[in-house]
């Protein structure tokens, strides 16, 4: 049985007295919340790397790789995924151009779910520092 100052020095929820717990590092929140019910004590955590995406002021050019698939596929999947239509899809691939121009870094890593989620990947430039998962 803990004594009254083992007690004393562990937190304990202030709604129900539960035990209190962390947050994982890579979550976008840090601070303590229970572990028995809903209280918590929280705040942003400026160190995940999602903040720090969002102050990056780099203006980005995205294109889409496409080598080793088949045309027609590309521009149909590339069409769709951007809502662009099979036109504008087909000018972007057949003339190389970029799907983005000047955009941030947020909108890379949105891209890039977009395009991976068709089987395809994406360049950009200048080179993007920040890790596409």
């Amino acid at each position: 049985m803990p004594s009254e100052t083992d007690e004393l020095t562990e937190f304990r929820c202030p709604g129900c007295g539960g035990p209190v717990g962390g947050f994982d590092p890579e979550d976008t929140c840090m601070g303590v919340r229970c572990l028995a019910c809903d209280w918590a004590a929280v705040t942003t955590n400026t160190r995940h790397p999602h903040f720090q995406m969002a102050r990056d002021e780099t203006l980005y050019n995205v294109w889409v790789e496409w080598s080793g698939h088949e045309r027609l596929r590309v521009v149909a999947a590339v069409g769709n995924a951007l809502s662009i239509g099979v036109k504008a899809a087909r000018e972007l691939i057949d003339r190389g151009l970029p799907i983005a121009s000047g955009v941030q870094a947020l909108e890379v890593q949105s891209l890039h779910a977009k395009i991976k989620g068709i089987g395809l990947s994406i360049r950009v430039h200048p080179g993007f520092r920040w890790r596409l998962d």
